[in-house]
């Protein structure tokens, strides 16, 4: 009946919100339009009241409508210019537009603007029409879960029929870390709706509660370590509000155990991960057979070669064997490249330990032409497929921990790679502390610290910061940063926004994502954050000053 009611009087400016809402995990190109049409109806909203029909001539009265325009948007910007939470909210776009300022390359200054729209469209639109009411935000809020839960259904489709060469590609629409964000919002939304309605029935909580589950399969099948630590953060942190805010003693009695018990099984199954990663069985040289099946001598390299899951990988490896067969099998040569820029043969002799298989020409004859692809596709480890979720996570983050170690080349470990780009950053920020060097410079200066520090980056691995906070530190220096922190923050205390759980969930979410992630440097990261800070400001904004 709800639905009903609301589809009934549907509103264009309603309408533009629900779609751009669907956009944002499933369209990254659908988000442009989108922005487009809500901007239209923003521009065009109120004209009919300032413009009477006359008698005369439809053209005569199209051009009134038009001429009318801009006093009618003259209008609006007025308005907003009364709001202080709008002005604020604005700011962060008008931050990045003092770029110019600095100088610098001119296309990637403009190219930055336009990515980040958003911060600017969305609040002169949301401030300046008449806010949503609750009904109508709560539909939105119930579209837009919608939606994430339909592009987990895509996403489980790409995942159980294998079809993907890395398991970040199950994330179709948008960037891997971006869906991440939109999977722990959906499913912050989903347990505050089903707790904070205690009339809700069992019959609908159940659904919701299976919704929940399955959007936490996804979350850790795609492996985004970002995704895990939000979603840990606000399990903790809203059981820690639960306990402060409940008068039941039993419940705080329930939630203190399982909070204290939740992050020691974590540690623990950490340890266990580490411990069953680095630890070999005892090997005793004279005992291995020093040949092949076809009497070629092995070798028993387990200084060279790291371990992996409880393995040395170069353990009974034979590169004569090796070569030979495995060329009969596939067209890529054994000395080349796999189809990710691989070394294939390390690609070849991991994906064989990982199978407990022999590095010789039985190991590859024992190879499915299924397995044949996965290495010709650059998968190095068979549970990369067979096995995606938190322990092959970990597993990949410490075997490139380890191949690091050996060799201080940070191109294979995402980890390490953020060491290089947080100390570059960090030196950028020593040298331009009061000012920074203006986003226009971002890239010059990067590469210029990464040749200081005398990285070992490859050229296509040379990105930012992976810090929203450092790279904004870097771009317009302690007052930018400073700024930039104050219009995150204070609209959520002038408006009381912590008080709700949603607003709170959705502000921990881009706390936390901005420690290891530029998020506002994608279309889909920034009109994210922009679309649902500027609602949530403008919905309780409006509920602070309708009192």
């Amino acid at each position: 009946m709800l639905i009903k009611k609301q589809l009934s009087n549907l509103s264009p400016y309603f309408v533009g919100l629900i779609l751009l809402a669907m956009s944002l995990p499933l369209s990254k190109y659908t988000m442009g339009l989108f922005h487009f049409f809500l901007g239209l109806v923003w521009l065009l909203s109120d004209i009919q009241t300032s413009v009477q029909p006359t008698t005369s001539s439809k053209i005569s009265h199209i051009k009134r409508l038009v001429i009318s325009i801009p006093k009618n948007l003259f209008l609006k910007l007025q308005e907003i210019s009364k709001n202080r939470i709008a002005i604020i909210a604005i700011s962060i776009y008008l931050l990045f537009l003092t770029a110019f300022l600095w100088g610098g390359n001119t296309q990637y200054i403009l190219t930055d603007l336009r990515v980040k729209l958003p911060l600017l469209i969305l609040p002169l639109i949301v401030f300046s029409l008449k806010p949503l009411s609750s009904k109508q935000f709560q539909i939105l809020l119930f579209t837009y879960v919608g939606a994430v839960i339909i592009s987990t259904l895509f996403s489980a489709n790409a995942l159980f029929n294998n079809s993907f060469n890395d398991i970040r590609q199950i994330s179709l629409f948008i960037s891997p870390i971006r869906f991440a964000l939109n999977i722990c919002f959906s499913i912050s939304l989903l347990s505050i709706y089903m707790t904070q309605n205690p009339q809700l029935k069992w019959r609908l909580k159940i659904p919701l509660l299976v919704f929940i589950l399955w959007l936490i399969f996804i979350l850790f099948k795609l492996e985004s370590g970002i995704g895990l630590v939000i979603l840990g953060a606000l399990i903790l942190l809203f059981g820690m509000r639960t306990i402060y805010l409940s008068s039941n003693v039993l419940l705080k009695i329930i939630l203190g155990i399982l909070l204290i018990s939740g992050p020691t099984a974590v540690y623990f199954y950490l340890q266990h991960e580490v411990k069953s990663f680095y630890h070999t069985p005892e090997i005793s040289f004279e005992s291995l057979e020093h040949r092949t099946s076809s009497g070629n001598l092995y070798k028993h390299n387990t200084t060279d070669y790291p371990i992996e899951d409880g393995r040395f990988t170069g353990l009974y490896l034979c590169e004569e064997e090796l070569k030979s067969s495995w060329e009969k099998r596939s067209s890529l040569k054994y000395e080349g490249k796999d189809f990710k820029n691989q070394n294939l043969k390390t690609t070849l002799i991991r994906y064989l330990s990982s199978k407990d298989l022999r590095k010789d020409e039985s190991g590859v004859l024992s190879l499915t032409d299924a397995d044949i692809a996965h290495i010709e596709n650059g998968f190095a480890n068979v549970n990369y497929i067979e096995n995606s979720g938190l322990s092959t996570r970990i597993s990949k983050i410490l075997f490139a921990h380890e191949v690091y170690q050996k060799t201080a080349d940070p191109n294979g470990s995402s980890l390490a790679q953020r060491k290089e780009y947080w100390s570059a950053s960090i030196n950028i920020i020593k040298d331009n502390f009061w000012l920074g060097i203006g986003s226009g410079n971002v890239t010059s200066g990067f590469d210029d610290q990464f040749n200081k520090n005398n990285s070992l980056l490859t050229k296509s691995n040379r990105m930012e910061s992976h810090n929203q906070y450092l790279l904004i530190g870097l771009s317009f220096g302690i007052f930018g940063i400073l700024w930039f922190m104050f219009a995150l923050i204070y609209p959520a205390i002038k408006t009381r926004g912590f008080r709700y759980p949603d607003y709170t969930a959705f502000l921990i979410i881009i706390f936390i994502s901005m420690l290891s992630e530029d998020t506002l440097e994608t279309q889909a990261g920034v009109t994210f954050f922009a679309f649902f800070n500027t609602l949530f400001l403008s919905q309780y904004d409006d509920k602070l000053s309708s009192k």
